[in-house]
């Protein structure tokens, strides 16, 4: 499969969306700066490619040029707008990207209701040919694995208690310190399966999500960066 590559003077779009990440270019265009807003549990990563850039991030502000980055931790509000006489062009990358993605801030900076899906714009659903009812029986199914894969992988480890507990001790004998290591690759492929399947269970989160509450909008929400 060819390796796909997008070019910021060319893609102003999202780029990557998967629950891992989501990431895209942006230009903008000299301007206000919009409404503040936040992620519940994701950290955000941005990149000025083009222009300046002013980053609000709660009661602080600075100014970036092509070169420069900022990281946003999760739940700290933050917005952003081009400065200066031309537009500017971002990067920026939120990881993990699970519904709601964004938390509204109003003018007094009290906190909006969650709304799903506000990241597509005006995009089709593109799981339309799949029922809501199978979108939610598919999601709970990936919940369910999820939960017997983590019981999995705390019985691993605690039955890995005593050989892991003298781990790292200069007075362990290297017999004990190799079965250690043993002990810590097997709870390693037990743990490596859980958070799979935590991908597994985001992405069907995401398909039923922005679903199941479009009857609540009632009107097309602006995208939000």
């Amino acid at each position: 499969m060819p390796i796909k590559v997008w070019d910021y003077r060319k893609d102003n779009a999202n780029v990557v969306v998967f629950p891992e990440i989501r990431a895209r270019f942006s230009r903008m265009q000299p301007g206000p700066a919009g409404l503040l807003h936040s992620h519940d549990i994701a950290g955000e990563v941005f990149v000025v490619l083009e222009g300046q850039c002013e980053f609000i991030v709660e009661n602080e502000r600075v100014t970036c040029g092509p070169g420069e980055m900022i990281y946003v931790e999760p739940k700290l509000r933050h917005t952003l707008h081009a400065v200066g006489d031309a537009p500017c062009t971002v990067y920026l990358s939120v990881t993990p990207h699970v519904e709601p993605t964004h938390t509204r801030w109003d003018a007094a900076l009290e906190e909006q209701p969650p709304r799903y899906g506000t990241w597509r714009g005006q995009a089709p659903d593109p799981h339309e040919a799949t029922s809501t009812a199978d979108l939610v029986r598919g999601y709970a199914a990936e919940a369910r694995r999820l939960a017997d894969l983590a019981q999995q992988h705390a019985a691993a480890m605690e039955a890995h208690v005593e050989t892991l507990a003298g781990a790292g001790d200069a007075a362990t004998p290297a017999t004990s310190a190799g079965g250690a290591k043993a002990a810590m690759d097997d709870a390693w492929h037990t743990l490596r399966d859980v958070l799979w399947q935590v991908r597994t269970a985001e992405l069907a989160w995401n398909a039923l999500s922005p679903r199941a509450s479009a009857s609540a909008v009632t009107t097309p929400p602006a995208r939000l960066k």
